[in-house]
Formats: structure tokens, sequence, C-alpha cells
């Protein structure tokens, strides 16, 4: 699990550290079976949303080998969406 922490702390600043300030991220929660993002900007007045939401789980696979997905999101704020991932078993 810790390394899986560490995997995704980084994760989040190579997200921001390219995709700032359109989007950024902020690590909410961690828990064995998933995690939850948010993330604010000025994607969110896109048609490309879904597209910044998957970026952060390819910036994670680079990091960690890891079944990973969106299992939901919603916009609670204008231009503040969060995202609950689901990490898979195998």
């Amino acid at each position: 699990m810790k390394r899986l922490e560490e995997a995704v702390l980084k994760a989040v600043d190579e997200y921001n550290k390219y995709r700032s300030p359109e989007a950024r991220a902020r690590l909410i929660e961690i828990r064995e079976d998933g995690l939850t993002i948010d993330f604010e900007g000025i994607f969110c007045q896109t048609c490309g949303v879904y597209d910044y939401l998957e970026d952060f789980i390819y910036e994670l696979q680079r990091l960690v080998d890891v079944g990973i997905e969106i299992l939901n999101f919603k916009e609670y704020e204008p231009g503040k969406i969060r995202v609950v991932y689901c990490l898979k078993k195998d």
C-alpha cells in the first residue's frame, strides 16, 4: 500500500506539472480498493472533460503496475470535479 500511495502522490505532481493551469489534481483519499481525487480548472468547461480524468490513470500506470478505472465522477462546484477511481483486482 505504501508503494501505491507514493506512486499516487507522484502521479498527482506529474499530472499538475503538465496540465496546470487548465486542470489541477488534488488527492482526497486513498483506500485499499480505490482513491478519490478532486480536479479543478477551466477544463471543466470543455467537451473533453473525461479525457482529463483518464489522463490521471495513465500518469499513475506509468509509475506503478496497477489496474484502475473511473468508478464515478461529479461536478460538486463550478469548475471542480470529484472522481472516484476503483482499483481492479486481478
